[in-house]
Protein backbone atom coordinates (compact mmCIF):
# COMPACT_ATOMS: atom_id res chain seq x y z
CA UNK A 1 0.00 0.00 0.00
CA UNK A 2 1.42 3.39 -1.02
CA UNK A 3 0.38 6.31 1.18
CA UNK A 4 1.17 9.90 0.31
CA UNK A 5 1.33 12.42 3.14
CA UNK A 6 1.36 16.21 2.99
CA UNK A 7 4.50 16.89 5.03
CA UNK A 8 4.82 20.55 4.07
CA UNK A 9 3.80 21.70 7.60
CA UNK A 10 6.80 20.04 9.30
CA UNK A 11 9.06 22.95 8.42
CA UNK A 12 7.03 25.02 10.89
CA UNK A 13 8.78 24.09 14.14
CA UNK A 14 6.35 25.90 16.42
CA UNK A 15 2.94 25.51 14.81
CA UNK A 16 0.49 22.94 16.11
CA UNK A 17 -0.18 21.47 12.66
CA UNK A 18 3.56 21.15 12.09
CA UNK A 19 3.90 19.18 15.33
CA UNK A 20 0.91 17.03 14.38
CA UNK A 21 2.34 16.16 10.96
CA UNK A 22 5.86 15.54 12.26
CA UNK A 23 4.77 13.29 15.13
CA UNK A 24 2.20 11.43 13.04
CA UNK A 25 4.76 10.56 10.39
CA UNK A 26 7.32 9.53 13.00
CA UNK A 27 4.69 7.33 14.65
CA UNK A 28 3.67 5.70 11.38
CA UNK A 29 7.29 4.87 10.54
CA UNK A 30 7.83 3.39 14.02
CA UNK A 31 5.02 0.87 13.51
CA UNK A 32 5.88 -2.52 12.07
CA UNK A 33 3.97 -2.53 8.80
CA UNK A 34 4.42 -3.04 5.06
CA UNK A 35 3.07 0.31 3.91
CA UNK A 36 5.25 2.65 1.88
CA UNK A 37 5.05 6.35 2.73
CA UNK A 38 5.71 9.25 0.42
CA UNK A 39 6.33 12.45 2.40
CA UNK A 40 5.79 15.45 0.15
CA UNK A 41 7.86 18.43 1.28
CA UNK A 42 8.85 21.84 -0.04
CA UNK A 43 11.85 22.34 -2.28
CA UNK A 44 15.14 22.64 -0.39
CA UNK A 45 13.88 20.98 2.78
CA UNK A 46 16.67 18.38 2.76
CA UNK A 47 18.39 20.50 5.42
CA UNK A 48 15.49 20.09 7.82
CA UNK A 49 16.78 18.14 10.82
CA UNK A 50 13.57 16.22 11.39
CA UNK A 51 13.60 14.86 7.85
CA UNK A 52 17.23 13.78 8.02
CA UNK A 53 16.45 11.53 10.98
CA UNK A 54 13.98 9.57 8.81
CA UNK A 55 16.26 8.90 5.85
CA UNK A 56 17.35 5.52 7.21
CA UNK A 57 13.77 4.20 7.00
CA UNK A 58 13.38 2.12 3.84
CA UNK A 59 9.58 2.55 3.89
CA UNK A 60 9.81 6.34 3.52
CA UNK A 61 10.46 8.27 0.36
CA UNK A 62 10.93 11.98 0.77
CA UNK A 63 9.68 13.87 -2.27
CA UNK A 64 10.55 17.51 -2.79
CA UNK A 65 7.93 19.16 -4.95
CA UNK A 66 6.29 22.50 -5.56
CA UNK A 67 2.71 22.52 -4.30
CA UNK A 68 1.17 23.30 -7.68
CA UNK A 69 2.89 20.20 -9.16
CA UNK A 70 1.79 17.88 -6.35
CA UNK A 71 -1.36 16.78 -8.16
CA UNK A 72 0.70 15.24 -10.97
CA UNK A 73 3.44 13.95 -8.68
CA UNK A 74 0.96 11.89 -6.69
CA UNK A 75 -0.20 10.29 -9.93
CA UNK A 76 3.40 9.53 -11.00
CA UNK A 77 4.11 7.92 -7.61
CA UNK A 78 1.09 5.63 -8.09
CA UNK A 79 -0.36 6.36 -4.67
CA UNK A 80 -3.14 4.22 -3.28
CA UNK A 81 -4.22 6.92 -0.81
CA UNK A 82 -3.27 10.51 -0.06
CA UNK A 83 -3.51 12.19 3.36
CA UNK A 84 -3.80 15.98 3.46
CA UNK A 85 -2.70 16.89 6.98
CA UNK A 86 -3.56 20.59 6.82
CA UNK A 87 -7.13 21.11 5.55
CA UNK A 88 -6.05 20.74 1.90
CA UNK A 89 -5.99 17.81 -0.54
CA UNK A 90 -3.54 18.64 -3.32
CA UNK A 91 -3.65 15.22 -4.98
CA UNK A 92 -5.47 11.89 -4.75
CA UNK A 93 -4.49 8.25 -4.68
CA UNK A 94 -6.01 5.39 -6.64
CA UNK A 95 -8.55 4.96 -3.85
CA UNK A 96 -8.98 8.64 -3.08
CA UNK A 97 -7.84 10.67 -0.11
CA UNK A 98 -8.39 11.68 3.48
CA UNK A 99 -7.98 15.13 5.01
CA UNK A 100 -7.36 16.29 8.57
CA UNK A 101 -9.48 19.26 9.63
CA UNK A 102 -8.17 20.36 13.01
CA UNK A 103 -10.78 22.96 13.92
CA UNK A 104 -13.30 25.35 12.42
CA UNK A 105 -12.36 28.41 14.45
CA UNK A 106 -12.47 30.87 11.55
CA UNK A 107 -15.61 29.32 10.09
CA UNK A 108 -17.29 29.76 13.47
CA UNK A 109 -15.79 33.23 13.96
CA UNK A 110 -15.12 34.73 10.50
CA UNK A 111 -14.70 38.17 12.07
CA UNK A 112 -11.17 37.12 13.05
CA UNK A 113 -10.11 36.09 9.54
CA UNK A 114 -7.18 38.04 8.13
CA UNK A 115 -8.03 37.14 4.53
CA UNK A 116 -8.62 40.22 2.37
CA UNK A 117 -11.92 38.87 1.04
CA UNK A 118 -12.96 37.32 4.35
CA UNK A 119 -13.48 33.70 5.30
CA UNK A 120 -16.34 32.85 2.96
CA UNK A 121 -14.28 31.52 0.01
CA UNK A 122 -12.04 29.51 2.34
CA UNK A 123 -15.13 28.01 3.97
CA UNK A 124 -16.53 26.84 0.63
CA UNK A 125 -13.17 25.42 -0.49
CA UNK A 126 -12.65 23.41 2.69
CA UNK A 127 -16.25 22.19 2.69
CA UNK A 128 -15.84 21.06 -0.93
CA UNK A 129 -12.64 19.16 -0.08
CA UNK A 130 -14.37 17.49 2.85
CA UNK A 131 -17.12 16.29 0.52
CA UNK A 132 -14.62 14.95 -2.04
CA UNK A 133 -12.44 12.77 0.20
CA UNK A 134 -13.24 9.27 1.42
CA UNK A 135 -12.95 10.25 5.07
CA UNK A 136 -12.31 13.36 7.16
CA UNK A 137 -10.01 12.99 10.17
CA UNK A 138 -10.42 15.38 13.07
CA UNK A 139 -8.90 15.54 16.52
CA UNK A 140 -11.87 15.82 18.88
CA UNK A 141 -15.57 15.10 19.17
CA UNK A 142 -16.13 18.85 19.38
CA UNK A 143 -14.49 19.42 16.00
CA UNK A 144 -16.42 16.47 14.56
CA UNK A 145 -19.66 18.10 15.68
CA UNK A 146 -18.63 21.39 14.07
CA UNK A 147 -17.83 19.60 10.80
CA UNK A 148 -21.20 17.89 10.82
CA UNK A 149 -23.06 21.12 11.51
CA UNK A 150 -21.15 23.50 9.21
CA UNK A 151 -20.16 21.19 6.35
CA UNK A 152 -23.15 18.86 6.39
CA UNK A 153 -21.06 15.68 6.57
CA UNK A 154 -22.59 12.56 8.04
CA UNK A 155 -21.00 11.18 11.19
CA UNK A 156 -19.87 7.96 9.49
CA UNK A 157 -17.60 9.95 7.18
CA UNK A 158 -15.69 11.52 10.08
CA UNK A 159 -12.97 9.72 12.05
CA UNK A 160 -12.03 11.21 15.43
CA UNK A 161 -8.36 10.49 16.14
CA UNK A 162 -6.95 12.55 19.05
CA UNK A 163 -3.50 14.12 19.10
CA UNK A 164 -0.77 12.74 21.30
CA UNK A 165 1.82 14.14 23.70
CA UNK A 166 5.46 13.85 22.75
CA UNK A 167 7.79 12.09 25.20
CA UNK A 168 9.84 15.30 25.16
CA UNK A 169 7.31 16.72 27.61
CA UNK A 170 8.15 15.46 31.08
CA UNK A 171 9.09 17.04 34.43
CA UNK A 172 12.42 18.85 34.18
CA UNK A 173 13.75 20.66 37.24
CA UNK A 174 17.51 20.52 36.51
CA UNK A 175 18.90 23.58 38.29
CA UNK A 176 21.55 24.57 35.75
CA UNK A 177 19.08 24.50 32.84
CA UNK A 178 16.45 26.37 34.87
CA UNK A 179 18.99 29.03 35.81
CA UNK A 180 20.00 29.48 32.17
CA UNK A 181 16.35 29.66 31.16
CA UNK A 182 15.64 32.43 33.66
CA UNK A 183 18.70 34.35 32.47
CA UNK A 184 17.82 33.88 28.79
CA UNK A 185 14.30 35.29 29.10
CA UNK A 186 14.80 37.65 32.03
CA UNK A 187 12.57 35.70 34.43
CA UNK A 188 12.63 36.93 38.05
CA UNK A 189 13.51 34.45 40.77
CA UNK A 190 9.86 34.24 41.86
CA UNK A 191 7.01 31.78 41.23
CA UNK A 192 5.18 32.33 37.96
CA UNK A 193 1.91 31.53 36.21
CA UNK A 194 2.36 30.30 32.64
CA UNK A 195 0.15 31.18 29.67
CA UNK A 196 0.42 29.91 26.09
CA UNK A 197 -0.86 31.66 23.00
CA UNK A 198 0.66 35.13 22.83
CA UNK A 199 -1.62 37.94 21.70
CA UNK A 200 -3.91 35.76 19.58
CA UNK A 201 -7.42 36.84 20.66
CA UNK A 202 -8.64 33.25 20.47
CA UNK A 203 -6.24 32.28 23.28
CA UNK A 204 -7.79 34.99 25.45
CA UNK A 205 -4.82 36.56 27.24
CA UNK A 206 -7.08 39.53 28.04
CA UNK A 207 -9.20 37.49 30.47
CA UNK A 208 -6.12 36.17 32.28
CA UNK A 209 -4.54 39.62 32.53
CA UNK A 210 -7.75 41.12 33.90
CA UNK A 211 -8.17 38.29 36.41
CA UNK A 212 -4.57 38.78 37.52
CA UNK A 213 -4.87 42.56 37.75
CA UNK A 214 -7.89 42.47 40.09
CA UNK A 215 -6.18 40.10 42.54
CA UNK A 216 -3.54 42.01 44.55
CA UNK A 217 -2.41 38.78 46.24
CA UNK A 218 -1.53 37.29 42.84
CA UNK A 219 0.47 40.33 41.82
CA UNK A 220 2.45 40.16 45.04
CA UNK A 221 3.19 36.43 44.95
CA UNK A 222 3.50 35.46 41.27
CA UNK A 223 4.36 37.03 37.94
CA UNK A 224 3.01 36.08 34.51
CA UNK A 225 5.01 34.36 31.77
CA UNK A 226 3.50 34.50 28.28
CA UNK A 227 4.69 32.17 25.51
CA UNK A 228 3.89 33.09 21.91
CA UNK A 229 3.91 36.05 19.58
CA UNK A 230 3.45 39.20 21.72
CA UNK A 231 1.85 41.13 18.85
CA UNK A 232 -1.29 40.35 16.86
CA UNK A 233 -3.11 42.60 14.43
CA UNK A 234 -5.99 42.64 16.93
CA UNK A 235 -4.00 43.15 20.10
CA UNK A 236 -0.70 43.35 21.95
CA UNK A 237 0.55 41.68 25.11
CA UNK A 238 2.55 44.72 26.16
CA UNK A 239 -0.28 47.14 25.45
CA UNK A 240 -2.75 45.07 27.48
CA UNK A 241 -0.29 44.83 30.37
CA UNK A 242 0.37 48.59 30.24
CA UNK A 243 -3.34 49.42 30.20
CA UNK A 244 -3.96 47.23 33.25
CA UNK A 245 -0.91 48.52 35.10
CA UNK A 246 0.86 45.17 35.32
CA UNK A 247 3.72 45.68 32.85
CA UNK A 248 6.33 45.09 35.56
CA UNK A 249 4.79 41.69 36.34
CA UNK A 250 4.56 40.27 32.82
CA UNK A 251 7.35 38.57 30.86
CA UNK A 252 6.78 37.57 27.24
CA UNK A 253 9.25 35.01 25.89
CA UNK A 254 8.00 34.96 22.31
CA UNK A 255 8.05 31.57 20.62
CA UNK A 256 10.33 29.02 22.26
CA UNK A 257 11.81 25.65 21.32
CA UNK A 258 10.66 22.37 22.85
CA UNK A 259 13.44 22.18 25.45
CA UNK A 260 12.67 25.64 26.79
CA UNK A 261 8.95 24.99 26.71
CA UNK A 262 9.41 21.82 28.76
CA UNK A 263 11.35 23.80 31.37
CA UNK A 264 8.74 26.58 31.42
CA UNK A 265 5.91 24.09 31.94
CA UNK A 266 7.77 22.07 34.58
CA UNK A 267 8.77 24.99 36.75
CA UNK A 268 5.52 26.95 36.57
CA UNK A 269 3.32 27.11 39.65
CA UNK A 270 0.27 26.91 37.40
CA UNK A 271 -0.62 26.73 33.71
CA UNK A 272 -3.65 28.82 32.71
CA UNK A 273 -5.21 28.27 29.28
CA UNK A 274 -8.55 30.16 29.08
CA UNK A 275 -8.91 29.76 25.32
CA UNK A 276 -12.20 30.83 23.77
CA UNK A 277 -12.08 28.09 21.13
CA UNK A 278 -9.94 24.96 20.66
CA UNK A 279 -10.20 22.09 18.22
CA UNK A 280 -8.10 20.08 20.68
CA UNK A 281 -5.84 21.97 23.09
CA UNK A 282 -2.48 20.20 23.07
CA UNK A 283 -0.80 22.62 25.56
CA UNK A 284 -3.20 21.30 28.22
CA UNK A 285 -1.72 17.80 27.96
CA UNK A 286 1.85 19.04 27.56
CA UNK A 287 1.58 20.95 30.84
CA UNK A 288 0.05 17.92 32.56
CA UNK A 289 2.85 15.69 31.26
CA UNK A 290 5.33 18.09 32.87
CA UNK A 291 3.57 17.86 36.23
CA UNK A 292 1.94 21.29 36.23
CA UNK A 293 -1.58 21.99 37.59
CA UNK A 294 -3.89 23.27 34.85
CA UNK A 295 -6.82 25.69 34.63
CA UNK A 296 -8.58 25.76 31.27
CA UNK A 297 -11.86 26.58 29.56
CA UNK A 298 -15.14 24.73 30.04
CA UNK A 299 -16.10 25.31 26.39
CA UNK A 300 -15.28 23.67 23.02
CA UNK A 301 -12.64 20.88 23.17
CA UNK A 302 -10.67 21.54 26.42
CA UNK A 303 -13.13 19.71 28.72
CA UNK A 304 -12.92 16.69 26.42
CA UNK A 305 -9.11 16.76 26.52
CA UNK A 306 -8.62 17.63 30.20
CA UNK A 307 -11.24 15.31 31.67
CA UNK A 308 -11.26 15.65 35.47
CA UNK A 309 -7.54 16.48 35.60
CA UNK A 310 -7.94 20.27 35.36
CA UNK A 311 -10.03 23.08 36.84
CA UNK A 312 -12.54 24.21 34.21
CA UNK A 313 -13.83 27.78 34.06
CA UNK A 314 -15.91 29.97 31.81
CA UNK A 315 -13.26 31.83 29.73
CA UNK A 316 -15.42 34.95 29.62
CA UNK A 317 -15.93 35.15 33.39
CA UNK A 318 -12.94 37.10 34.70
CA UNK A 319 -13.96 36.87 38.37
CA UNK A 320 -14.42 33.11 38.11
CA UNK A 321 -11.00 32.73 36.51
CA UNK A 322 -9.33 34.86 39.17
CA UNK A 323 -10.95 32.90 41.99
CA UNK A 324 -9.86 29.60 40.41
CA UNK A 325 -6.24 30.79 40.13
CA UNK A 326 -6.12 31.91 43.75
CA UNK A 327 -7.77 28.69 44.89
CA UNK A 328 -5.25 26.42 43.16
CA UNK A 329 -2.22 28.44 44.26
CA UNK A 330 -3.35 28.46 47.89
CA UNK A 331 -4.41 24.81 48.12
CA UNK A 332 -1.39 22.49 48.18
CA UNK A 333 -3.58 19.38 48.44
CA UNK A 334 -5.47 20.40 45.28
CA UNK A 335 -2.16 20.95 43.49
CA UNK A 336 -0.99 17.44 44.36
CA UNK A 337 -4.31 16.00 43.19
CA UNK A 338 -4.19 17.89 39.88
CA UNK A 339 -0.60 16.80 39.23
CA UNK A 340 -1.43 13.14 39.82
CA UNK A 341 -4.53 13.26 37.65
CA UNK A 342 -2.64 15.25 35.03
CA UNK A 343 0.08 12.62 34.66
CA UNK A 344 -2.56 9.92 34.28
CA UNK A 345 -4.58 11.93 31.76
CA UNK A 346 -1.60 12.88 29.60
CA UNK A 347 -0.53 9.24 29.53
CA UNK A 348 -3.74 8.35 27.72
CA UNK A 349 -2.78 10.47 24.70
CA UNK A 350 0.25 9.21 22.77
CA UNK A 351 1.44 9.71 19.22
CA UNK A 352 1.75 5.93 18.94
CA UNK A 353 -1.99 5.70 19.53
CA UNK A 354 -2.60 8.46 16.97
CA UNK A 355 -0.43 6.66 14.40
CA UNK A 356 -2.07 3.25 15.03
CA UNK A 357 -5.58 4.61 14.64
CA UNK A 358 -4.60 6.55 11.53
CA UNK A 359 -2.96 3.50 9.97
CA UNK A 360 -6.04 1.43 10.77
CA UNK A 361 -8.13 4.00 8.90
CA UNK A 362 -5.80 3.86 5.88
CA UNK A 363 -6.14 0.07 5.81
CA UNK A 364 -9.89 0.16 6.21
CA UNK A 365 -10.19 2.43 3.20
CA UNK A 366 -7.72 0.52 1.03
CA UNK A 367 -9.13 -2.89 1.85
Amino acid sequence: MRIGIDAFPITNKYGGIGRYTRNLLKGLLALKSDEEFFAYVSMGSQKHVELETWESCSRLKRVEVRKHFLRWRGWLDKLDLYHGTNYKVQTMGRLGGVVTIHDLWLDRHPEYSKKVLGQRMSFFRTRRRASQVVRVITVSEHSAKDIQELYGLSKDRIAVIPNGVSGEFRPDYEEVRVSRLRSRYGLPAEPYILFMGGADPRKNHLALFRAYAIKPTLRESHFLVVVGNPVHRLGSIRETARTLGISDRVVCTGRVNTDDLRLLYSNAALFVFPSRYEGFGLPILEAMACGTPVITSNTTAPPEVAGDAAILVNPDEVDQLGEAIVRVLQDSILQVDLRAKGFERAGQFTWERTARETLALYREICE
